[in-house]
């Protein structure tokens, strides 16, 4: 009769199963931290207020965000699979390619332009683009871009500049310069015009209130000082006729109006007020 030793299980196939275990769990919880993931970007994909656009190095759109839809007025049978300048005038399509293969190439890993695109129904569309990139094994596969509608804040641009240029012509029509004192900083800004009729060059007259007391005819500064104290002290407008020194050291009348402007707590923080040439009138008076 003959016996057999039982064999002993090899330590290392035990550490092997745990192995294997712990790889299982791991991966099982990189996959769900991944659909995870993928359910947070489409969520925001769905949701974000700004068009988003995925496109290839060609430029051929490859999905677009309901937001996208909805600012150029396009369905998706329009869009994917086609080229991105649909979204630009025709004559403008082979300068937008140009763009695109630029910034694609570009070393830099974010970018960003303004542009004018159009809709679908041909309407004007301002906006601002941001680009960022997919990468494989250091190589751009694709180009995210977001795009946000800018029209209403172009419009509003414009119309502020064709609003000073009236006030500017105003002015000039009317012999009047702006001005304005920060009376925190106690710096006092000037318009250009007015600095001209002064007999300065645009942007080099002083622009602390002792440097303007400077340019007041000595005569007239402690009547200037007064009416500006009053101003301040009973929130009344300001209001005074002044000579002024040129440049040139020729007399140079004003007539001045302004305004104060106080803080939550009352304390005066700006004047601001309009300064007119009054000295061919004045020197009919004499």
């Amino acid at each position: 009769m003959s016996y057999r030793t039982p064999r002993k299980p090899l330590p290392h196939r035990g550490r092997s199963r745990k192995i294997a275990h712990h790889t299982k769990i791991i991966n099982r919880h990189a996959g769900e931290a991944l659909q995870e993931s993928e359910r947070h970007f489409q969520a925001v994909w769905e949701a974000a207020s700004d068009a988003m656009m995925l496109s290839t190095p060609g430029g051929t759109v490859l999905a677009a965000n309901p937001a996208y839809y909805r600012l150029y007025g396009y369905t998706p049978e329009e869009v994917l699979g086609k080229d991105f300048s649909i979204i630009f005038p025709v004559e403008q399509r082979v300068w937008a390619q140009k763009l695109y293969d630029y910034i694609f190439q570009s070393p830099a890993t974010n970018s960003s332009f303004e542009g004018s695109t159009v809709r679908s129904d041909g309407a004007e569309c301002f906006i601002e683009a941001r680009y960022s990139f997919i990468t494989h094994n250091n190589t751009r596969t694709a180009m995210i871009s977001i795009i946000r509608d800018i029209t209403e804040r172009k419009k509003a641009e414009e119309a502020l500049r064709d609003s000073k240029l009236k006030l500017h012509l105003a002015l000039e029509l009317a012999h009047m310069g702006t001005w304005e004192w920060d009376i925190v900083s106690n710096k006092i800004f000037w318009s250009a015009n007015l600095e001209i009729a002064l007999g300065f060059v645009p942007g080099t007259l002083s622009r602390g209130y002792e440097d303007f007391l400077q340019v007041v005819h000595p005569e007239d500064r402690a009547l200037v000082e007064q009416e500006l104290r009053r101003a301040l002290t009973e929130g009344t407008d300001y209001k005074v006729e002044f000579r002024a020194m040129r440049a040139d050291g020729a007399l140079f009348w004003s007539a001045n109006q302004g305004q104060v402007l106080y803080d939550d707590a009352g304390k005066p923080v700006r004047m601001i007020g309009v300064s007119m040439n009054i000295t061919a009138s004045k020197q009919l008076e004499q």
